[in-house]
């Protein structure tokens, strides 16, 4: 299969950002309960989140989590906005020519699809959002400008523009006063369910720790080196010095530390994006009371002196010790609330605030 260089990879990028503006996308499907549409009772919700400035004491209040999955989203809106679908337009184009040797530019170079670029699981793909999404260093915007919308006529969520924001001085005197760091600011208009129907709005902003970190909280590995029999047994010598010598002594691990890391964690080509924020929000009705139920996390990288549970790996630390390790530490706000709708209400934690707004619309009243 032809394999794209550089140059040209940057081609198919602007490609790609000139199809997104050009082409009418249909977002992603979005998971709907089956309900009738002319039921549904419609709000719009505005949501602020910012970390607080740090503490000295903050961080030793609370256990070594690991991040979560957040894969129960039913609305994930950020993805369509910061990658939008150009499958379709992508389809639409004439198949590229066989390689050649003049790798210069020409519009047909450009305006041509491989065939792999039309497979979402191919790993030649590069344009598959997970993909583009992983290779940004932080999520590309804090407030979120949205097209808007009617809600009269609208048959799926769709995200608000940023003129419509009632907490933008909120977010504004965080910043001036240095309390905090907005990390998302969003509003979006969706159909309010029921508990059961489970309709939770995935979060995610600020830093991308992917590069580093994998899903788990670990650290990637730099070195996948494999020992040869003469290595193994210098570092076996090594041990049984150091055991004679009184300096190795096993011990049990401390509770409000994490495991030890694997020997080796080596990132894959396709490695997913590990955000500085991430979690779902949701909102539902029980009779007529709105709800707000918050799982929303905020990861920070953590020096961690390394305790391994198994002795043979208390006996690898020993060998090569690791007092200058990293771990992910995640930092959980999990609230549930009953709320009133055009009032502010905070969801607060020591490390992550939140403030949220559910305003209603024509079309939230109780609809028989």
């Amino acid at each position: 299969m032809h394999k794209v260089g550089t140059s040209q990879l940057l081609q198919r990028c602007i490609a790609a950002l000139v199809l997104a503006v050009t082409v009418p996308s249909v977002a992603a499907s979005v998971t709907l309960p089956n309900q009738s549409q002319d039921k549904w009772r419609w709000f719009e919700i505005e949501v602020l989140v910012f970390k607080h400035s740090p503490t000295e004491t903050v961080a030793e209040q609370f256990p070594w989590q690991a991040p979560s999955s957040f894969t129960d989203a039913a609305y994930n809106p950020l993805v369509d906005y910061y990658v939008p679908e150009i499958t379709g337009a992508l389809a639409g184009l004439p198949p590229c020519a066989p390689p050649s040797l003049d790798e210069s530019f020409s519009p047909a170079t450009l305006w041509c699809v491989q065939p792999a670029e039309l497979d979402p699981l191919l790993p030649q793909n590069w344009q598959r959002r997970e993909r583009m999404l992983a290779s940004l260093a932080q999520a590309p915007a804090q407030i979120i400008d949205g097209l808007g919308g009617d809600v009269t006529k609208a048959k799926q969520p769709y995200i608000a523009p940023a003129e419509q924001f009632e907490l933008a001085e909120m977010r504004q005197q965080i910043t001036r006063r240095g309390v905090g760091t907005p990390l998302l600011h969003m509003s979006w208009y969706q159909p309010v369910f029921g508990l059961e129907d489970g309709f939770k709005v995935r979060l995610f902003g600020g830093q991308n720790y992917g590069e580093r970190f994998a899903p788990s909280g670990y650290l990637y590995s730099n070195d996948d080196h494999e020992l040869t029999p003469n290595e193994l047994a210098q570092r076996l010598e090594l041990l049984l010095a150091q055991q004679q010598d009184t300096q190795l002594q096993f011990s049990a691990r401390s509770e409000d530390q994490p495991l030890a890391p694997p020997p080796f964690l080596i990132r894959e080509a396709d490695a997913p994006a590990v955000w500085e924020l991430d979690g779902t929000l949701h909102v539902y009705l029980v009779g007529n009371y709105l709800h707000i139920a918050s799982d929303l996390e905020l990861r920070e990288p953590h020096a961690v002196n390394w305790q391994p549970a198994a002795l043979a790996a208390q006996a690898e630390r020993a060998l090569q010790p690791r007092s200058d390790g990293e771990f992910l530490r995640s930092f959980k706000l999990e609230q549930l609330r009953r709320v009133i709708s055009h009032e502010t209400h905070y969801f607060d934690h020591p490390k992550l605030g939140i403030a949220v707004q559910i305003r209603r619309t024509d079309l939230s009243a109780r609809r028989y």
